[in-house]
């Protein structure tokens, strides 16, 4: 059976918490929200915070990679979080978090002052599952000693992956009943009610439901054309090994239709290697992924299925 792909205003319509567009407007949109999700995150009282900035872009210069953050606040004592919700698998998850944390210590330190100015910073991940394969529901990461793991770097920098899967087994019970309703569930406490009222306030806003589907179409024509550049560096290559292939065959004097098996045969499983990483790494629809590769749909799905 043919999949078909959800279209915007279907999207839309299911979006929860969870997606990345309600989560950065409801946090930037009400910083006290913000605040005491910060604190039952990470077990802190906050007095103040300064205004949620919902994907705010840095980088050090102008040819360096920069980042967005998906809701990144200081508080009133100078430290810095960066909240990011995660519903992907992905294992770069650790060399993301450090790239984050040098940006916000230059986000932080003013041209000419000291590091003494840098103040704590916290790294927060939101998966939607286990990010290192433990089982744990929340994993904390400062630096210490190998020599002795009493000692503490003290640098002020946390990096913390809660696996929202595992609310049951929070610590407390605003962080059980938080991840529960990220996870989907109905909102059992008076924050996640709040929570849930706004999310509907945001899907009831024509702006904003206009901005995601604009938003989506642009997503979805970055994705082809990324498809189609991917698609033409694999034919290159493809194309050279098949010169080389067939080059090495008639030096051989082997017979021409031998030759062209071979390179045809590798052909192939370049393309179906091709529609594999298309498919890994959500490039495109199955169908997309099929008009790029030229491979037939019903291939294209069986490749789907053995990747899941």
């Amino acid at each position: 059976m043919q999949r078909h792909e959800l279209t915007p205003a279907q999207k839309w319509e299911r979006l929860t918490l969870a997606d990345n567009f309600i989560f950065c407007k409801v946090l930037e949109d009400n910083p006290e929200i913000c605040r005491h999700l910060i604190e039952i995150l990470l077990n802190i009282k906050i007095d103040r915070i300064e205004k949620p900035a919902a994907e705010k872009s840095l980088k050090t210069d102008f040819t360096s990679h920069g980042i967005r953050f998906d809701v990144y606040v200081k508080d009133g004592n100078g430290r810095s979080f960066d909240i990011e919700i995660q519903t992907t698998r992905s294992t770069s998850l650790a060399k993301r978090a450090r790239y984050y944390q040098g940006l916000m210590d230059v986000d932080n330190v003013q041209h000419g002052a000291g590091y003494d100015v840098l103040n704590e910073s916290y790294v927060i991940f939101l998966c939607m599952g286990d990010a290192f394969g433990k089982g744990f529901p929340v994993y904390t990461f400062r630096y210490r000693a190998d020599e002795d793991n009493e000692l503490a770097m003290d640098d002020g920098t946390v990096n913390i992956f809660f696996n929202a899967k595992k609310y049951d087994t929070m610590k407390s019970e605003e962080l059980k009943s938080f991840f529960k309703y990220l996870c989907g569930k109905e909102p059992t406490s008076g924050f996640t009610d709040r929570l849930s009222a706004l999310v509907e306030r945001v899907k009831t806003n024509a702006q904003w439901r206009h901005r995601f589907m604009t938003w989506e179409q642009e997503m979805a024509i970055q994705a082809e054309e990324r498809a189609k550049e991917l698609a033409q560096d694999i034919a290159q290559d493809i194309a050279k090994e098949r010169a080389k292939e067939i080059a090495q065959d008639m030096a051989r004097d082997m017979v021409k239709d031998a030759a062209q098996s071979i390179a045809n045969d590798i052909a192939n499983q370049k393309i179906i290697e091709t529609a594999q990483k298309m498919l890994q790494e959500n490039i495109g629809t199955p169908e997309q992924v099929s008009m790029v590769t030229n491979l037939p749909l019903e291939k294209v799905l069986e490749l789907q299925k053995e990747i899941k």
